[in-house]
């Protein structure tokens, strides 16, 4: 055998190991658009995503995050707000985490829920009156693997909240 069909050898030999050795990867980390979403639950607001191009089996840390704009106002017994109500306004980005597995195809599935604070840590409200969130918009919704450096922005925003009746009751 000649020196020169030896190294051939040798190398393909060498590459085969290595590709045997080593676990498939597919490298192009992404969010697939139309399985990536965000909907209302009352207040809260769930982000749904797919990622695909992961490594099978590779544990990936998923964010979403989102502008919460929110009004909580103190409202009396009656359902309504007093003459001269009390309220708060809270304006914050607001981010949820989770760790989550890809399956053997290097896709995962899942969804992280933004909750908006619970209302009598946001506003302290007089004896006879409670705190509560009584509207708000979701918006410039996000989700980011902080693994793999994948992200995404989901169109829209999220309006909720009910009408509160005005003056003394």
């Amino acid at each position: 055998m000649s020196i020169k069909r030896i190294a051939i050898a040798l190398a393909a030999a060498t590459g085969a190991v290595l590709l045997a050795a080593s676990p498939a990867f597919a490298g192009n980390a992404h969010f697939i658009d139309h399985h990536t979403g965000a909907s209302l639950n009352g207040t809260s607001l769930v982000v749904s995503f797919k990622e695909a191009g992961l490594e099978s089996g590779s544990v990936e840390t998923v964010t979403a995050t989102a502008h919460l704009m929110a009004v909580y106002q103190c409202i009396n017994n009656g359902g309504s707000n007093p003459a001269d109500p009390k309220k708060t306004t809270v304006d914050a980005e607001v981010s949820q985490s989770g760790e989550f597995t890809a399956n053997k195809n290097g896709q995962l599935v899942g969804s992280l829920t933004l909750s908006t604070p619970d209302a009598a840590s946001v506003l302290d409200c007089p004896n006879g009156q409670k705190a509560m969130l009584t509207a708000g918009t979701w918006s410039s919704v996000e989700i980011m693997d902080e693994t793999s450096g994948a992200w995404a922005a989901v169109d829209g925003s999220f309006s909720f909240g009910a009408p509160v009746g005005h003056g003394r009751k």
